[in-house]
């Protein structure tokens, strides 16, 4: 997401946010004013969403909706590091120091900010991790299943359960997480063995802290499950896996694939794509993967890429079906750090993207959450 700037009735600089709207939206009348990208008004707050018809000629072009200052304040990706830190401090700490009511609050702030701004959420902790390892990849994984399951109109109960499980699930010997995710080669026959007692383990600690809620529990008990019976801790298979379950394990086993370890670069999405209906076809629910795929493209938010000026830029949204239009450059043909991100357009010729590129150590510091204008 960039910000972008214009004049609105004489009052000086204000910021326009891009901004989806829901079908629910249709009779009902808008909830504020939306902008083109020159920051032209189209249509005013308070406008009857008359029809699908009407709703269909609005959502056909990019919108976005002027900042108030209450927004600008929340600096939302400040809120995400500060309230991922606190996380990984309480999830790395005792026991005893853990509570339901705790962590159900904290999987219920990170949903709140995932539907402020979904495109950061999913694409910031790509590039600058907000907490240790472990963490950063549970957030990761715990933003793709909330998109998933707006994308199956889960309740906002089963939303927040299945966040609290992507949140949990690691839990225990978070240790263990850590190394395997610097590690190079192959899992020692010592950590498979953890490994594969993990989630029961990370069940039966939020038993003890008092966590009731079933959902929760199942999700995480299952999220090693695959959907041929060759998973853990029980061997489940197909429908004896619960949905959510089956949400979690896909969103994990893509944000493995997508995100750097110390060993090797991120995979790019197409290979990832690749992956998910080929080596790892027997182990996931497929129909799931197919509409993740669909939902978030082959660029999602986070994706690093190289234009035909030359320029290095990322991708900060997600695409309407998957289609990406714009991307935000950060360093220029010579490699120097632009002096404020430029959003391009990738259907032009001079902005057209060329291919992928991985980050690499030897650029400039960069101010990544500038791209999404925070």
């Amino acid at each position: 997401m960039i910000l972008r700037h214009i004049n609105v009735s004489g009052t000086g600089l204000a910021l326009l946010r891009p901004v989806h709207l829901d079908p629910d939206l249709i009779g009902q009348p808008l909830p504020c004013d939306l902008y083109s990208e020159a920051g032209v008004l189209l249509a005013s707050a308070g406008m009857q969403v008359t029809d699908a018809a009407f709703f269909r000629r609005l959502v056909s072009r990019p919108l976005y909706q002027q900042s108030t200052s209450d927004t600008e304040s929340m600096q939302l990706l400040q809120r995400l590091r500060d309230i991922a830190r606190h996380t990984a401090i309480l999830l790395a700490g005792p026991e005893q120091g853990k509570s339901e009511e705790e962590l159900r609050l904290l999987a219920r702030a990170f949903v709140t900010l995932f539907r402020i701004d979904p495109d950061a959420c999913l694409g910031y902790p790509r590039l600058e991790p907000v907490a240790p390892n472990f963490l950063n990849h549970s957030l990761q994984v715990l933003f793709v299943s909330v998109l998933l399951a707006d994308q199956m109109d889960f309740s906002e109960a089963q939303t927040e359960s299945l966040a609290a499980a992507a949140l949990t699930m690691n839990m225990t010997d978070i240790p263990l997480h850590e190394h395997l995710s610097n590690q190079s080669g192959y899992v020692t026959s010592e950590n498979w063995i953890k490994l594969k007692v993990h989630p029961d383990e990370a069940a039966s600690m939020l038993k003890r802290i008092g966590v009731t809620d079933q959902d929760w529990l199942e999700n995480v008990r299952q999220h090693h499950e695959n959907m041929d019976g060759s998973g853990y801790p029980e061997g489940l298979a197909g429908a004896q896996i619960s949905l959510a379950a089956r949400i979690l394990h896909v969103a994990d086993v893509y944000c493995t694939k997508i995100n750097a370890r110390h060993y090797r670069p991120p995979k790019s999405t197409r290979s990832a794509a690749r992956e998910l209906f080929g080596a790892e076809r027997a182990n996931i629910d497929t129909q799931i993967a197919s509409l993740l795929m669909r939902r978030i493209g082959l660029h999602p938010p986070g994706t690093l890429v190289r234009l035909a000026n030359r320029e290095h830029a990322c991708i900060t949204r997600l695409g309407r079906n998957g289609h990406i239009r714009f991307a935000v450059s950060f360093l220029d043909a010579r490699g120097r750090v632009l002096d404020s991100p430029r959003e391009r357009n990738l259907e032009t010729r001079v902005f057209a993207l060329r291919h992928l590129v991985n980050f690499d150590p030897a650029w400039p510091k960069i101010s990544w959450n500038l791209l999404w204008g925070y």
